[in-house]
């Protein structure tokens, strides 16, 4: 440790300050951290519009240096630096004052507060006579003690030494010095400690802090804590690995000298951060004993994650300790999504290249790009005497398992769409309830097509296994709700009981809505809920033999990252590029007889040809 961490944590242990006991690698402080409540706009002037800028993203603290000149107070860093109009009034004091008027006496719109840091570049005290002279017209929008939603007014730079607080009007607060030893009467005048991070470390703000300077930093924030001090430091590199870092030893202002970058962290922040949810599980350990080999498989069960990259994929695996069912593979690969008329493809072109073999447009279903109808796995496995089904916890007549029976040329034709369903050989179609549906004309033709109705998953144990059904449930079943789960053992065992080998695709579609959300919890809640439903499938497979398991994605949505994560409590902090699908690769696993045909990269239209091989086709 170098001699000037050692020197002040010295200090600090001399002060009336006691020592931290430091907290574990990685702990974070549990708080929520927001725009108005932990930033720091640094060298606000400097920016297009002083003051205006922070004040928009709610900052909680603004800095403004000033210089006395004569009798007026400009806002520079230096005497040299002054611009005559540039003054402390114009551009901090009328504008505030305004804002302060337009939300009835507060600084901010429906509450939150606001400190003003002022940076004294000139002698301390004929600065400060003047700037009581400013605030005195207007003082009871600036003194705690006679008003709570008072602006708090902090001084820093030459702040003049303790014994001479009581000089200056009682409104103003002063920055401290963990070095300096105050009287009980000083200590209540500071309410915030100004650090200069270069005390401690040289650290750019990328990768990860030394662990010495990291421990030496947080001792130092925790003691004052208990003194009842915030922190800032300046000094800092703008990065949003610091943020992180500074966030989790409890930081209180994060300062920056980029108030919008740090305003849109902080804000996405907490709707790209996931608490531990108390929800972990162990995985299940398969047997491995037909994994691999070269026979034939009776059944295939397809599980699809509908928005799910490798990222949404770890984030849940970090929130489960690191572990998931789908990690148990050994067979591994990607899929390559591109659709035949763009980049980036959509669940619709993505469900009918896995389900026909064929690229095709975005937004088509279950045809090529000519618009022409494509034989699709049920229709292609049911000839071959394989009984066929599908779940999915979206609408049926959504885009992916709309995309294993209908043929349209557009995927927004919900009701031709719900037709078709009619038309397909399937046995068993499970999800929830299509509008068409809801016209008696629709399920009249389905009965006469020979499928039964069912009205929710537990109405399929009371259902003859030999007739085809459609069980519905809800209409389309809501966050938070696990039909995968619940319905996943009664249809393979509904499946099973015909005994010719059966294919089954199961779609997890919620956690493409928590991608185009930018929302982590939901993404990572969605994928746990997938994940034990992959569990199941492989206890099937280990239980019954001669199934393969197949897991993979439509496509990726968000274009998540994964900016930290503690496999130990399931803390994540993700980042997204975007509210839409990308172009990323995404991965395929398989196990059981046959699974070593699905290594490697493949075109997601290939998944078509192998699972027809693999159940004895063409």
């Amino acid at each position: 440790m170098n001699s000037r961490i050692i020197a002040l944590c010295l200090a600090c242990c001399l002060s009336t300050l006691s020592t931290a006991q430091e907290r574990g690698a990685g702990q974070e402080v549990v708080r929520a951290y927001t725009a108005n409540q932990n930033a720091h706009a640094h060298n606000d002037y400097n920016h297009p519009l002083p003051f205006h800028e922070a004040y928009a993203h709610r900052f909680a603290s603004i800095e403004v240096d000033v210089v006395l000149d004569g009798d007026e107070l400009y806002v520079a860093h230096e005497a040299a630096g002054i611009d005559r109009e540039r003054t402390f009034e114009r551009l901090y004091l009328r504008p505030l004052l305004e804002q302060i008027a337009l939300n009835g006496g507060t600084p901010y719109p429906g509450g939150g507060e606001l400190q003003l840091l002022v940076d004294l570049k000139s002698d301390a005290d004929t600065t400060l006579r003047r700037l009581e002279r400013a605030l005195a017209p207007v003082r009871h929008h600036f003194d705690p003690h006679g008003n709570p939603a008072a602006v708090r007014v902090v001084i820093s730079g030459n702040v003049p030494p303790p014994g001479r607080f009581d000089d200056y009007d009682p409104l103003f607060f002063f920055d401290g010095n963990p070095r300096m030893r105050y009287t009980r009467e000083q200590d209540a005048r500071v309410p915030l400690h100004s650090i200069s991070m270069r005390q401690f470390t040289a650290w750019n703000g990328l990768g990860r802090l030394p662990e010495r300077e990291r421990r030496a930093i947080t001792a130092l924030v925790d003691s004052l804590h208990r003194a009842g001090k915030k922190v800032r430091f300046w000094g800092n590199p703008d990065t949003k690995t610091l943020w992180q870092a500074f966030i989790k030893m409890g930081v209180d202002y994060l300062n920056t000298d980029h108030p919008a970058e740090l305003a849109n962290f902080l804000e996405r922040r907490e709707r790209q951060r996931r608490a531990p949810a108390g929800e972990e599980y162990i995985p299940r350990t398969p047997s491995y004993r037909g994994d691999g080999i070269s026979r034939k498989p009776r059944n295939v069960i397809l599980l699809i994650s509908d928005g799910a990259g490798l990222a949404h994929l770890w984030a849940a695996a970090t929130a489960n300790g690191g572990a998931l069912n789908v990690t148990r593979f050994k067979n591994a690969g990607f899929l390559i999504t591109t659709p035949a008329d763009d980049y980036n493809t959509d669940s619709a072109a993505a469900g009918t290249a896995i389900a026909t073999g064929k690229k095709t447009r975005n937004r088509y279903i279950g045809v090529d790009a000519d618009g022409a109808s494509l034989v699709n796995l049920p229709e292609a496995l049911s000839a071959c005497g394989v009984t066929c089904g599908i779940i999915t916890n979206d609408n049926l007549t959504g885009a992916t398992p709309a995309s294993f029976y209908a043929h349209r040329p557009e995927r927004d034709m919900s009701d031709s769409i719900a037709r078709d369903l009619l038309a397909s050989p399937l046995a068993l179609a499970v999800g929830g309830k299509p509008r068409a549906f809801e016209r008696g004309a629709l399920e009249r033709e389905a009965r006469q097509a020979g499928f039964r109705l069912v009205d929710g998953v537990a109405g399929l144990e009371g259902t003859p296994a030999g007739e085809r059904a459609i069980c519905f449930d809800g209409d389309e079943p809501a966050r938070g709700r696990r039909l995968i789960e619940e319905a996943f053992d009664a249809c393979v065992r509904r499946l099973a009981v015909a005994g010719k080998g059966f294919f089954l695709m199961v779609e997890g579609a919620k956690i493409d809505a928590g991608g185009h959300a930018n929302d982590l919890t939901r993404c990572v809640d969605e994928y746990l809920s997938f994940d034990r439903v992959v569990g199941k499938a492989l206890q099937f497979a280990d239980t019954h033999g001669e199934t393969l398991v197949i897991v993979t994605s439509d496509h990726e949505t968000g274009g998540l990252s994964l900016v930290d994560g503690d496999y130990a409590t399931g803390e994540l902090l993700g980042d997204f590029a975007t509210s839409d699908h990308t172009g990323l690769p995404v991965p395929l696993l398989a196990y059981g007889p046959g699974a070593t045909a699905f290594r490697g990269f493949m075109q997601n239209s290939d998944l078509f040809d192998q699972i027809v091989r693999c159940l004895g086709g063409k």
